[in-house]
């Protein structure tokens, strides 16, 4: 519904509240100050929105006009590009839906290849703001056609605006007969807000909903009007396409203000310095050595971007989350494990002050970057290998689980005690370790351990390297002095990149073929 009214469910779920909001006008009619009014109204609020979706941004709308054109191709347009238009656009619905059509959403996700990697099954509408415009578009070559029949063109014409007007005339008349108000959040607000303030909540959930569907039930009358004008000769063609355009952007312009506008935006020195490092920040930064990681704990760790701006955070913030490492959070990190937090070389911790201030706090029991153990525990799987980082020592000991036996063969446990590992260059991609030791020994890197692309190269030859600590790499490293190198190195990059640069060469081969063909051909026809 939100195609075509945009505020069906409230719109974002942060959205700041319109100065003729219902709950304003509740707040003064309850005596609340104008002072604690004004405070309240300039934030984003999260309870105008009351759909399913757990938050959103703001809804897909594809426009009152083109919703209405959309509906007049499917009567206009003939052949079997308007029957696959249509057939995208709703399946592009269907999918949107998520588990509220689980059975059709399992198919997909278990079935088409990448479907499951998509962040939000509601992206999938961007096919229908495909396909709905260009159905629309179109329609208006198609009824523009001066020799087509006048009468079919308008009795297609007011099927249409019936079928599009009518339904946005039932959400403006009578929208609190058909729908609730009541979202799967308001069992949480009514516990903060007084029952008056609920139903000004709802009220004001009404009034968007009302506000929306009048406006798009006036786009609709409008465009259905000016396509009258042009069958029955009282505009001409070339006037309305202008006439359209400016409807076009009277309709889209101002819903699309409401999500992405000034307050969006921000100066460039604003965005070369987007954060400003704290004493805490300014402290850590002096210490020479880079090679460390920070745990601020004044912040959420992985909802933040501003520690990751200045050190190694060992959290920050990604769409797609590594499941180990937020398995590893949510066990032993959450749990303040200090063992984990050693391994992971947790050198600083910003904690708050006595006043809510950000200081640094060094840790002495940071591992860094690499070390070598001296004992290695067997576990049988990966809830055993969770399991025992509680309670170990990573300097002496490593967890490996037992599928990894094999590289471990032949290796007799113990270290040289004098062994030493040291980073000597790091790039994202490209991390390079001189190691000096007595004896064959188990070297732990704490770093992520990441089988799809990471190699691991001794003396430039691949080495074997396997996972322990739940997230960690380690290899058995042989005695003597060392270069370990660990590169990114993803085939499927590498292959694609060949299948790209191979593709640009064969088109540009054919294109240089077409203009000397044509040249030749022109030739020959001179002579």
């Amino acid at each position: 519904m939100t195609l075509l009214i945009p505020d069906f469910y409230g719109g974002s779920s942060s959205a700041k509240m319109s100065p003729n909001s219902e709950i304003i006008k509740a707040m003064r009619s309850n005596n609340i100050p104008e002072e604690t009014i004004s405070q309240f109204s300039s934030n984003p609020v999260s309870f105008l929105y009351w759909g399913g979706q757990p938050f959103t941004s703001g809804p897909v709308y594809v426009g009152a006009i083109i919703f209405f054109l959309f509906i007049l191709g499917l009567f206009v347009v003939k052949g079997p590009l308007k029957w696959w238009l249509l057939s995208a656009t709703v399946l592009s619905i269907l999918l949107s839906w998520g588990h509220n059509c689980m059975a059709f959403t399992d198919f997909f996700l278990n079935y088409l290849p990448g479907y499951n990697k998509f962040r939000a099954v509601s992206v999938t509408l961007v096919i229908a703001e495909l396909t709905m415009p260009l159905l629309g578009i179109l329609a208006l070559k198609e009824i523009f056609r001066p020799e087509n029949d006048r009468k079919k063109m308008f009795k297609d014409l007011q099927v249409a605006a019936i079928l599009a007007g009518g339904l946005a005339l039932i959400f403006a008349v009578i929208p609190g007969v058909l729908l609730s108000f009541t979202g799967m959040k308001d069992e949480f607000f009514a516990k903060n807000f007084p029952d008056w303030f609920m139903q000004a909540i709802r009220d004001e959930r009404l009034r968007l909903v009302r506000m929306d569907a009048l406006r798009s039930l006036f786009f609709i009358l409008v465009t259905a009007g000016l396509i009258w004008a042009v069958i029955y000769g009282k505009l001409k063609r070339e006037y309305a396409y202008f006439i359209l355009v400016f409807l076009f952007l009277a309709d889209m312009f101002p819903v699309n203000k409401r999500y992405l506008n000034n307050d969006n935006f921000t100066t460039k020195s604003r965005v070369s310095v987007p954060f400003d490092p704290s004493q805490a920040d300014q402290q850590i930064l002096s210490d020479p050595d880079p090679d460390y990681r920070v745990y601020n704990a004044t912040v959420d760790l992985f909802m933040d971007a501003s520690t990751s701006y200045f050190h190694k955070s060992i959290g920050g913030y990604h769409g797609a989350k590594l499941r180990r490492y937020q398995e590893l959070f949510e066990y032993q990190i959450s749990k303040n494990n200090m063992a984990v937090l050693n391994m992971l070389n947790t050198k600083y911790f910003i904690v708050p002050d006595n006043n809510k201030m950000p200081q640094a706090q060094m840790n002495p029991g940071a591992l860094g970057h690499a070390w070598f153990v001296s004992a290695y525990v067997l576990v049988d799987n990966a809830d055993q290998e969770l399991s025992a980082l509680t309670g170990f020592n990573p300097a002496d000991t490593a967890i490996v689980d037992k599928k990894f036996a094999d590289m471990l063969k032949g290796y007799v446990p113990g270290k040289d005690s004098s062994a030493t590992i040291q980073l000597e260059s790091y790039k994202p991609n490209d991390l390079v370790y001189m190691t000096n030791s007595g004896k064959e020994g188990l070297a732990v890197f704490s770093e992520i351990y990441y089988p799809q692309g990471w190699n691991a190269y001794i003396d430039g030859k691949l080495s074997p390297h396997f996972r322990a600590d739940y997230v960690l790499r380690a290899m058995i490293i042989p005695a003597g002095q060392h270069t370990v190198e660990f590169r990114f190195e993803p085939r499927v990059y590498y292959v694609g990149e060949m299948i790209s640069r191979v593709s640009s060469i064969i088109l540009l081969v054919l294109i240089i073929g077409l203009i000397t063909f044509s040249g030749w051909k022109a030739m020959k026809a001179e002579e």
